[in-house]
C-alpha cells in the first residue's frame, strides 16, 4: 500500500507542475585521510589494539565515489592504503591492512603527519570536501630535546594550521588518554570546523570514530527504533549497522513480507558481516515496507539508505559559541534535482532534537515547513543550554516514507579568560579586571577590546583598553553612586588562522556599595518615609509626654528659633552657590581629566620618571561623566537634576581632592 502511495504521488507532482529547480548546488562528497599515532605509548593506551576494529568499520562504511586514505605515523609517516576514490576494491584492501596496525614508533610526529595527508594542499578541491581525522595519545614528539619539540608545536600551529584551513580542510582530532596534548588537538579542530573527542580509554574508540565520521561523512537514514525502520520505494539500498548488548548472540532481520535474515542471503541480495559487537548487514533492492530488527541492539545503531529521494542538508558548522545561533537550510532531491513542487513540499513535517550540553533532557523543536519557491527550508535554531558537546536530530516525515540526519555540534570555550579582584584596603571598593587572550588562537595584535560599564541609573561609559605584553587587557575603577552595575567587554578582532573575532565576554554584575543601599537610592521617598517614621517613633518613646498647658519661656522663644533658622538657611544656600561655582571649574576639565587618568598608572604618579603605564585605570569616582552617555533616548539636561543626579551625590566630599591627588588614592 505505501509502495502504491508514494507511486501515485510521484504521478500527481508530475501532473502538477514543475518538480525540481535545477540551479541548487547539492553538498559535495566527502575527502576523508585517516591518520593512526602507532608510537610505542599506544602499547599502555591500546593494549588491546581497538584501534584496528575501529578502522575496520570506518573503512566497511565508507561509501562509493567518496576518496580516503590512511596513514600511520610515528617518527615517520607510512602511507597504509592509498589515497583515492573509494570502491570495494579499495574497501577490501583498507580492511586487510588495517589489521597490520601496531604500536612500534619511536616518537610522535603530528606534524609530519598532517603534512604528509595534506601534500595537495596547494590544488584546490572544487569536487569533494576534506577531512582529516586525527588519532593520538601523545605531543609533539620529534627530539629528545624538549625547546626543538616545543618549536614544532609552535610551527604547526603559526605555519600548519593556517595553510591547512586556507586549503579548506577540517581536522578532526581524538585524543587517546589524558597525556595527549589536548589542548593543541582543540585548537586543531575549532580552527578549521572539525570535531574535537576525547577517548579516556580505547574501549570508546568506536563509538568516538563513528561520532567523527558522521560528521566527515555525513549520510541519509531513515529512523530506527525498537519497532525497526520504514523502507518506502524510493530506496535502492540501506546498510543497517546494529551494535548489540553484551552476551547477546545474534541478529535477526525481518523483511515486511515476513521473511528472516541472520547471514548473507545472495537470492535476497543481502550481505552480512558480524563481529563480536556489531552486524553490519547491507540489502540492494529490498522490499518496501516496515522492516523489524530482533535483537536487543546497544545505542549507536542506524540504518542508512541509497535512494532516489534524498533529503538534502546544507554543511552545517561543527564549532558556535554560546550566544550564536545555528542556521539550518535543507531541501529534498529527486535524481539530483530539488524538488520545488509545493504539492509534494506541503505534505512534509519536521522536528528537530536537540540532546547534550548542561541538560540532560532532549528538546524538541518544531520544523517550519511552509514551502518555499526554490525548495529550500531554511531555520535557526537557539534552543542549546551550556557548552560541551550537542547532537542535533532532524526528522522529517513524509507520510509514505521518512528520512533522519545527526548533526555533531560543539559549543566552544572562549579564547579568554577572565580574571577579576576587589580592593578594599584604601577604604574604597576597588573593581579591578585582567582578560588574557589564548596567543595560540587570538591575534592580540589585531585585536581591540573595549570596556562597558552600565549602571542601573540608565548610565553607561565606555572605554578602549590598552594592550599589556601582548596577551592582556587589564583596568579598573572605584564606583562611588549607589547603584547595580554592570561589567560588559567587547572584543573584535582576528584569530591567529585570520578568521575574525567577535565576542562579548560579561564580566561582572553586582550591587554597590549592597543592595539595601540600592534600594534606597532607587526609591528615596519610601526610605525617607520610613526613616522619618521610625525616628517619629524614636522621639515618641524617648520624649516625656506634653504637660497640659505650654510654658510662657517657650513661646518667648519661638522667634529666636525661627530667626536662627533663617539665618541658617541663608548660610547653606550662600554656600551652596560657592560650592557649585568651584565645582563648575572642576567639570569644565572633568572630561579631559578622565581621559588622562585612562592612560595614567596609579605608580607612574608616584614616578614621574617611569615609562608610560599598561593597566588602563577608569575613574568614575566623578560619575558626572557617565551621565554624559545616555542608555535611552532619555537626554539629561540641566533643568531640573533628581536627587541622586545632585552635585552632593556624584562628587562626595572625599573625592574633592585634586585630580593627582586623588588618583594617588
Amino acid at each position: 500500500m505505501r509502495q502504491l502511495c508514494f507511486c501515485l504521488l510521484s504521478v500527481a507532482l508530475f501532473i502538477c507542475g514543475p518538480l525540481w529547480a535545477d540551479d541548487i548546488a547539492k553538498p559535495l562528497p566527502a575527502d576523508v585521510r585517516v591518520v593512526i599515532d602507532i608510537s610505542g605509548s599506544m602499547k599502555k593506551t591500546d593494549p588491546q589494539n581497538l584501534r584496528k576494529p575501529a578502522v575496520d568499520l570506518i573503512v566497511r562504511l565508507l561509501p562509493d565515489n567518496s576518496k580516503a586514505g590512511i596513514w600511520t605515523f610515528g617518527q615517520s609517516v607510512n602511507m597504509l592504503v592509498p589515497h583515492r576514490v573509494v570502491d570495494q576494491t579499495w574497501r577490501t584492501d583498507g580492511s586487510h591492512k588495517a589489521n597490520t596496525i601496531n604500536s612500534i614508533a619511536m616518537f610522535t610526529n603530528i606534524g609530519g603527519a598532517l603534512e604528509k595527508a595534506a601534500e595537495d594542499y596547494a590544488t584546490p578541491s572544487t569536487d569533494y570536501r576534506r577531512n582529516i581525522i586525527l588519532l593520538t595519545d601523545g605531543v609533539v614528539d620529534i627530539s629528545k630535546e624538549a625547546v626543538v619539540n616545543l618549536n614544532e608545536r609552535k610551527r604547526v600551529l603559526t605555519e600548519l594550521l593556517p595553510r591547512l584551513k586556507d586549503s579548506d580542510y577540517r581536522i578532526h582530532t581524538i585524543a587517546l588518554s589524558g597525556d595527549s596534548d589536548q589542548e593543541l588537538m582543540k585548537k586543531l579542530s575549532i580552527a578549521t570546523d572539525g570535531i574535537f573527542e576525547v577517548a579516556d580509554t580505547a574501549d570508546e574508540l568506536m563509538s568516538t570514530f563513528l561520532r567523527i565520521f558522521d560528521q566527515a561523512v555525513p549520510a541519509e537514514r531513515v529512523p530506527l527504533d525498537e519497532n525497526g525502520f520504514l523502507v518506502d520505494s524510493s530506496i535502492q539500498e540501506f546498510t543497517a549497522l546494529i551494535f548489540r548488548r553484551a552476551e547477546v548472540p545474534a541478529t535477526i532481520i525481518i523483511a515486511p513480507d515476513g521473511k528472516e535474515f541472520s547471514g548473507t542471503d545472495p537470492k535476497s541480495n543481502v550481505n552480512w558481516y558480524r563481529t563480536d559487537k556489531y552486524d553490519l548487514i547491507t540489502v540492494q533492492h529490498p522490499q518496501a515496507g516496515q522492516w523489524k530488527v530482533k535483537t536487543d541492539m546497544a545505542p549507536g545503531s542506524r540504518v542508512t539508505v541509497v535512494s532516489n529521494l534524498q533529503l538534502t542538508v546544507q554543511p552545517l558548522k561543527s564549532n558556535i559559541k554560546s550566544s550564536q545561533p545555528l542556521d539550518l537550510a535543507y531541501s529534498f532531491q529527486e535524481n539530483g534535482k530539488t524538488i520545488v513542487n509545493k504539492d509534494f513540499l506541503n505534505l512534509l513535517t519536521g522536528e528537530v532534537l536537540i540532546s547534550g550540553g548542561d541538560s540532560p533532557e532532549v528538546k524538541s523543536i518544531p520544523l517550519t515547513m511552509g514551502a518555499p519557491d526554490d525548495g529550500i527550508f531554511h531555520q535557526q535554531l537557539q534552543e542549546f543550554n551550556g557548552r560541551g558537546e550537542h547532537d542535533v536530530k532532524i526528522l522529517i516525515d513524509g507520510k509514505t516514507f521518512k528520512r533522519e540526519f545527526i548533526h555533531h555540534l560543539n559549543i566552544s570555550d572562549s579564547a579568554f579568560k577572565l580574571e577579576k579582584t576587589l580592593d578594599e584596603s584604601s577604604g574604597k571598593k576597588v573593581y579591578s579586571y585582567k582578560l588574557t587572550a589564548d596567543v595560540e588562537v587570538v591575534d592580540v595584535s589585531a585585536t581591540t577590546v573595549k570596556a562597558i560599564i552600565k549602571n542601573a541609573k540608565t548610565k553607561n561609559l565606555e572605554r578602549d583598553l590598552n594592550t599589556i605584553a601582548n596577551e592582556r587587557w587589564e583596568f579598573s575603577f572605584t564606583p562611588v553612586q549607589p547603584a547595580h552595575y554592570d561589567i560588559s567587554l567587547n572584543v573584535t578582532g582576528k584569530q591567529i588562522d585570520g578568521s575574525p573575532l567577535t565576542e562579548t565576554i560579561n564580566a561582572d554584575s553586582f550591587d554597590f556599595p549592597d543592595a539595601a543601599s540600592v534600594v534606597a537610592a532607587e526609591h528615596p521617598a519610601s526610605a525617607a518615609a520610613s526613616s522619618s517614621t521610625e525616628s517619629s517613633d524614636a522621639a515618641g518613646a524617648e520624649q516625656p509626654a506634653p504637660e497640659a498647658e505650654a510654658k510662657p519661656e517657650e513661646e518667648s522663644n519661638l522667634w529666636l528659633y525661627v530667626g536662627i533658622g533663617i539665618g541658617n538657611l541663608l548660610v547653606i544656600i550662600l554656600g551652596y552657590f560657592i560650592y557649585r561655582l568651584i565645582a563648575g571649574g572642576k567639570n569644565k576639565d572633568a572630561d579631559d581629566e578622565i581621559e588622562k587618568t585612562l592612560k595614567t598608572d596609579v605608580g607612574s604618579l608616584q614616578k614621574p620618571a617611569s615609562p608610560a603605564p599598561e593597566k588602563t585605570v577608569i575613574d568614575v569616582s566623578d560619575e558626572a561623566d557617565m551621565g554624559t552617555i545616555p542608555m535611552s533616548d532619555n537626554a539629561v539636561t540641566d533643568v531640573k537634576l533628581p536627587d541622586d543626579l545632585m552635585a552632593d551625590n556624584l562628587f562626595p566630599l572625599d573625592n574633592m581632592d585634586e585630580p593627582a591627588d586623588k588618583d594617588k588614592t
